[in-house]
């Protein structure tokens, strides 16, 4: 079968991820990639000896490109998913799935119009130690959840928004630290929990509230359908990037995830799991699951198969994401 030929728009740092794991494959190859940045665009050219464009456009007119990765800012997410799906391609898009809900479903839209696949880089639900508390949930010894918290504290500085030109802007990046940095933790933390709803989210910026228009830090109150309480908070104030921390409790006993490593303490033993040689390209804190989702993507292409993350359930994440920046209760909230 003739390998599937793909283009990635966007050559960024994150680029790095899907450029090692393309690499990796016998079905798909990297036949094009695309930047503005003229820098950019030349080394990525030389490094992946692949055809370069400056303009996006060009890329999802080829006729020799079947799928396209979007590693792009985040307020061009949609427009560039949504005519690579109207010009007959395959898309894998990086987080998060537009910077609106409006922007979400008309992804959907386009993917279900188009008959083409669309999934979203939700990397983390890969991750070794992931995919473990989900089996154990799965196996149900420990009983029901009953609640849980998550935790994200990273560091952030003010060059990292003031030279950017688009993070720290409600038009562009839709959001900072819950849309960019912790959106992955808390669409793991929903994954895990079957499902939440936002019962309410205070939004501020302390540290950088004479340099962005948007949050730095965030703390949200959910709930499951059994009524099961998560504390959610995450703050780009740190003075380091902190390994994650997730905490699930059962009827049962309790699950805590720090970083890589895993401790499960059922009702007659306690296991500690350590998932840290699971490698990742680039910052180790983006977690280990670029490989095996674009790994599974390509399979599941192949296979015919629709995606794992599709596009009905990546927009749940963005549905908590359009709750909590218009709750009244922020200080910093999205303008209406």
């Amino acid at each position: 079968m003739a390998k599937l030929g793909v283009g990635i728009i966007g050559c960024g740092m994150i680029s790095g991820n899907h450029f090692h794991a393309l690499s990796k494959l016998t079905t798909a190859e990297l036949r094009a990639v695309c930047d503005i940045d003229a820098a950019k665009l030349r080394k990525a050219m030389e490094e992946q000896h692949a055809e370069g464009h400056a303009d996006w456009r060009e890329l999802i007119r080829r006729g020799d490109i079947d799928a396209v990765h979007i590693c792009v800012p985040h307020y061009l997410h949609a427009e560039m998913s949504i005519a690579a799906l109207r010009a007959g391609k395959h898309v894998l898009c990086e987080k998060p799935m537009g910077v609106s809900l409006a922007e979400a479903k008309a992804m959907e839209d386009a993917a279900r119009e188009s008959g083409k696949t669309l999934t979203v880089c939700f990397q983390n639900r890969y991750n070794g130690a992931s995919r473990r508390m989900k089996e154990v949930i799965a196996g149900g010894a420990l009983g029901r959840m009953l609640g849980g918290s998550a935790f994200v504290t990273w560091n952030r500085a003010e060059p990292y928004y003031r030279d950017s030109g688009w993070r720290g802007r409600w038009d562009t990046e839709g959001g900072s630290v819950l849309i960019n940095q912790a959106v992955h933790t808390l669409d793991l933390l929903r994954w895990l929990a079957g499902g939440l709803e936002l019962r309410g989210c205070t939004m501020s910026a302390k540290r950088l509230a004479e340099t962005i228009e948007t949050e730095d830090t965030c703390d949200m109150l959910l709930t499951d359908a059994a009524g099961g309480r998560y504390l959610f908070y995450a703050s780009n104030c740190g003075p380091n990037n902190l390994p994650v921390q997730l905490h699930l409790l059962f009827e049962k006993g309790e699950m805590h995830l720090d970083g890589a490593r895993l401790t499960v303490r059922g009702p007659e033993s306690t296991s500690l799991e350590d998932y840290t040689t699971e490698l990742a390209v680039g910052k180790d804190y983006w977690g280990s699951g670029h490989g095996p989702l674009i790994e599974d993507f390509y399979r599941r292409l192949e296979a015919g198969e629709p995606p794992f993350i599709t596009p009905a359930d990546a927009l749940e994440t963005t549905r908590l994401l359009e709750k909590a920046y218009t709750d009244p209760m922020s200080v910093r909230r999205r303008p209406t």
